[in-house]
């Protein structure tokens, strides 16, 4: 099965939060966001296994856009450390346009993506045996 590998890009928020993002060598997408920085997460999130149009870890993905996505809401939950969505605060929710968390990271990894650079929006080359 071709095996794709995950790129972690480490990022601070200019009040010095810091957050790391999972790139996806398939779609060259934003699969994977966590707050701070955890080795272990990253140990576990290492590549993506896709054969025959099924992506093996398209149930655990923020990636909506892509075909191969099979995520629902209660994972997406799980891989962002909560129990069930909660709302936004007030400037928050008006900058994002939702009172949703859950829809807000989801937002957020939509436009990381955009922001990506070139080469690691593409597909890249399944990782060797």
């Amino acid at each position: 099965m071709p095996r794709y590998e995950t790129e972690w890009i480490d990022y601070a928020l200019p009040a010095g939060q810091e957050f790391s993002a999972a790139v996806c060598g398939y779609s060259g997408r934003v699969r994977h966001l966590y707050i701070g920085r955890d080795p272990v997460r990253r140990a576990f999130a290492r590549h993506v296994d896709v054969e025959d149009g099924c992506c093996q870890q398209g149930e655990h993905c923020l990636d909506l856009d892509c075909p191969l996505n099979r995520s629902q809401p209660e994972h997406l939950l799980h891989m962002l450390d909560m129990n069930e969505d909660e709302p936004l605060d007030g400037e928050t929710a008006r900058l994002w346009g939702t009172g949703s968390t859950l829809e807000g990271f989801l937002l957020f990894a939509r436009r990381i993506t955009a922001e990506l650079p070139e080469p690691l929006r593409r597909r890249r080359e399944p990782l060797g045996d």
